[in-house]
């Protein structure tokens, strides 16, 4: 390696070093021209040993591409995301893109604004989006993706945004296979702490467990803890009967499981708790979350390998979505239902 006080080599250097042309030096750092193995060789150890960095602007110039890709996720230091932040990081690592990770807090309009103006100015090629909320038709989003720009949805789709493929879950069939467990075991009066109203994963959810538990309570929260916490302490005083509660996310699921034992109510004797996700915390807490396995880091991947597609072929048209298998996980926090 090169020494960290020197700079990087210049591709004319790397050239001089080789004994070859600058234009071999390129051909072998492109590959769209064949250079013979024991050359590639050795321009490729002098490439590791002195440092050479291409020169992303002027190669911006000739190509008229970045060579960047962009990730909007609602919160780059959730756990949730993260994981999709790296299947993407890993993938576009494997094809040479570089990546900016754009964090929207939450989705607020005016940063998504600011981080589409990067797509509209091509500073990147395409955008990787991942929603946390109900998307309406003003949006900024609805209005760049009609422009045909490259585009793919991660974990949400997103209704109303036609020609834009989307890498999603089995959210529906989980939740069904969820609804027939509790079922099984004798559970007649369920509720159901929702994450966003509008959000497509949302629905979805609730239609599957609805399927077993169709006079199912529905409350909504914001997938964090507290706010699972906050809903079952208000179904509790309100005076709600239920036996079941199903958590639209993990860690819902967990802030529900700490009210009720607070209440003085056994998780799984006297109230079943099932999630979505399975988060690490799920596995960890005692008793384990019973809950549906997505998995986030294959999200993250194939949203990454659907816009390199697309932008390889020059065209997002061809691209189909994606609507990734799940698994339940069946734990301690599921039981038969008490007698009475």
């Amino acid at each position: 390696m090169t020494d960290a006080s020197s700079k990087p080599w210049t591709m004319q250097q790397i050239a001089a070093a080789a004994g070859v042309s600058v234009t071999t030096v390129s051909h072998t750092l492109s590959g769209k021209r064949p250079v013979s193995s024991e050359t590639a060789l050795r321009i490729r150890g002098l490439i590791d040993q002195f440092g050479y960095v291409p020169d992303a602007g002027a190669r911006r110039l000739k190509s008229g591409r970045s060579g960047m890709i962009g990730l909007a996720v609602p919160d780059i230091s959730h756990w949730y995301f993260g994981r999709i932040a790296r299947g993407v990081e890993e993938m576009a690592n494997d094809h040479d893109y570089g990546l900016i990770i754009c964090s929207t807090s939450n989705s607020d309009p005016k940063r998504e604004k600011r981080y589409f103006n990067l797509l509209r100015t091509r500073s990147i090629e395409g955008l990787i989006y991942t929603a946390s909320r109900e998307i309406s038709p003003t949006d900024e989003l609805m209005s760049i993706s009609a422009s045909s720009s490259p585009i793919v949805l991660a974990d949400e789709g997103v209704a109303g945004l036609s020609g834009v493929p989307s890498v999603t879950s089995l959210n529906s069939a989980g939740a069904r296979e969820l609804g027939r467990h509790l079922r099984g075991l004798g559970h007649t009066r369920a509720v159901i702490v929702a994450g966003f109203a509008g959000l497509h994963s949302t629905i979805e959810r609730i239609a599957g467990i609805r399927e077993s538990f169709p006079d199912a309570v529905v409350v909504h929260g914001d997938f964090e803890v507290q706010s699972g916490y906050d809903r079952v302490d208000e179904l509790l005083a309100q005076g709600v009967e239920f036996t079941a509660v199903f958590g639209c996310n993990d860690y819902m699921a967990v802030g529900a499981m700490r009210r009720l034992h607070e209440e003085g109510l056994r998780v799984p004797q006297d109230v079943s708790v099932v999630g979505f996700d399975d988060v690490d915390i799920a596995g960890v807490i005692t008793p384990g979350l019973t809950t549906v396995r997505q998995d986030m880091l294959e999200i993250g991947r194939r949203s990454a390998q659907l816009l390199i597609e697309g932008l390889d072929a020059g065209s997002m048209s061809g691209v189909e979505s994606v609507a990734l298998p799940v698994e339940m996980i069946v734990r301690g926090t599921t039981g038969p239902v008490p007698r009475r």
